[in-house]
């Protein structure tokens, strides 16, 4: 299912950079959640993040990856054609498991994460995580938004 999604924070926190693009081209925006592969070593995590980095960084796609030592909770935003081949790739990595996209949408608004390829947080608790799976897909967003300037981001 298709949201739209819009973008303000409740405190006005700027995200934005001067390379953030104009909506009119037909930006997506993806969040979803998941679990390691039970096979999966932790190490793999620094992995993904640096291959997200530079993937990210060539396809125009910006967003956040917070990881709890167990789960991954994930929002990328990007140019359509370039989304949709990355939610692909996410949804078959064999080094997670239980995926559950929350939001599939087009962007409307800004960019959330303009500033960063991969923002990354590792969160030494699951409560994050597992506030953020119980909500739905707006509510989810806003949460996820919201954890941000509490979230020491590498």
């Amino acid at each position: 299912m298709l949201h739209r999604c819009s973008f303000q924070s409740a405190d006005n926190h700027e995200t934005m950079s001067l390379e953030e693009l104009p909506v009119s081209q037909n930006l997506l925006c993806f969040l979803y959640h998941s679990q390691i592969a039970p096979d999966a070593p932790v190490s793999c995590v620094a992995d993904i993040v640096k291959t997200a980095r530079s993937f990210n960084q060539q396809h125009d796609i910006t967003g956040m990856l917070i990881f709890d030592g167990m789960r991954f909770a994930q929002y990328i935003e990007g140019p359509e054609q370039a989304m949709e081949g990355l939610i692909a790739r996410i949804t078959e990595d064999p080094r997670h498991c239980q995926v559950v996209p929350m939001l599939h949408a087009q962007l409307q608004g800004v960019r959330r994460f303009a500033r960063w390829s991969m923002a990354y947080a590792f969160v030494d608790e699951q409560e994050p995580v597992d506030e953020l799976a119980a909500l739905p897909a707006q509510a989810a967003l806003q949460h996820f938004v919201q954890m941000q300037p509490m979230l020491d981001i590498a």
